[in-house]
């Protein structure tokens, strides 16, 4: 079984806290999220936290951008070793209003302070995740009205294109609203996860091989909200994310057999009400969760999870 070996309350200073990014930098932890006055309030900020390995954290940044709605921040390091932020930009009006929407990127080679934010991928689609394999960057962007994910890959702060549409769509593949992501690469195999959110609610776990035109999809049969992935082995992920429990939202941690889609369940974080959204960083036999839940008080705030790993290689 896997043990948590400490949670932490690591973010609480807005009146709602969420959407979280994590990545390892320089030995320690840099932690990304959403602070605003709601789920869905115009005057989403993106706090930056670096925290070391006990989850005390030394230092913190700010990003906010007037009249605008930053939205669930991810962060990556890039080839060159520098700090990769990305968030959804959604321009409101007085009275929330959407009036326009941007991907924007960040470059930090501190996790202090940040360059100017650049534009990247195309307007109307939501570029929700990246992640780097051979030095590219790749993600999946997805659009409501479209019921489709978009493949983009390259350089977020450079040049950065579609490379397939409709990877996921319901015209081509009759799976409707594919939204959330995650992708993990081995050699020249990329695995996607995507949640969806029509017709049978349940995610889709995607394979494709170099230069990652043509994609199969399986169906895992399961809601899962906000997933995350983390490759264990050759044909085995962790992934984590919403999911339902005993007819509730809960943050919860599964297997993922990455050739038929057979999900295990390892452990449900404390979580309840408003919650998910996680990031990983597996290191040193630990793995290391950020997440966000409304669990306590009611309120939506950030946590950190040490977890043993030792037992997911079992």
């Amino acid at each position: 079984m896997m043990q948590i070996n400490w949670l932490k309350k690591v973010g609480n200073k807005a009146d709602h806290n969420a959407f979280v990014g994590l990545c390892e930098f320089n030995q320690q932890l840099i932690c990304c999220y959403r602070e605003a006055e709601n789920h869905i309030s115009a005057d989403g900020s993106i706090c930056i936290l670096t925290l070391d390995t006990k989850g005390n954290v030394l230092y913190s940044s700010r990003i906010a951008i007037p009249k605008t709605d930053l939205r669930d921040p991810k962060i990556s390091i890039t080839p060159d070793g520098d700090i990769l932020l990305i968030a959804y930009a959604r321009q409101t009006s007085i009275n929330n209003q959407t009036i326009g929407s941007r991907n924007l990127t960040w470059l930090s080679q501190t996790g202090h302070s940040w360059s100017a934010d650049k534009e990247f991928a195309d307007r109307g689609w939501w570029l929700w995740r990246v992640r780097w394999h051979k030095d590219e960057a790749y993600g999946f962007a997805y659009n409501r009205k479209q019921n489709a994910i978009h493949l983009y890959s390259g350089n977020p702060r450079s040049n950065f294109h579609l490379i397939q549409p409709f990877a996921l769509s319901l015209k081509q593949h009759k799976k409707g609203y594919p939204n959330e992501s995650d992708l993990i690469f081995d050699h020249d195999n990329a695995f996607a996860i995507v949640r969806r959110d029509a017709d049978s609610y349940t995610a889709q776990l995607g394979h494709s091989v170099f230069p990652y035109k043509k994609w199969t999809w399986i169906d895992l049969g399961r809601y899962i909200g906000g997933p995350v992935m983390l490759r264990l082995d050759e044909n085995v992920a962790l992934l984590a994310g919403r999911i339902v429990k005993h007819e509730q939202f809960v943050t919860g941690l599964l297997k993922m057999n990455l050739l038929n889609g057979d999900l295990q369940e390892l452990l449900i974080l404390p979580s309840s009400g408003d919650n998910s959204y996680p990031g990983f960083v597996l290191k040193e036999g630990m793995l290391y969760v950020s997440y966000y839940s409304s669990h306590e008080d009611n309120k939506s705030c950030v946590y950190l999870a040490q977890i043993n790993a030792h037992s997911l290689f079992s």
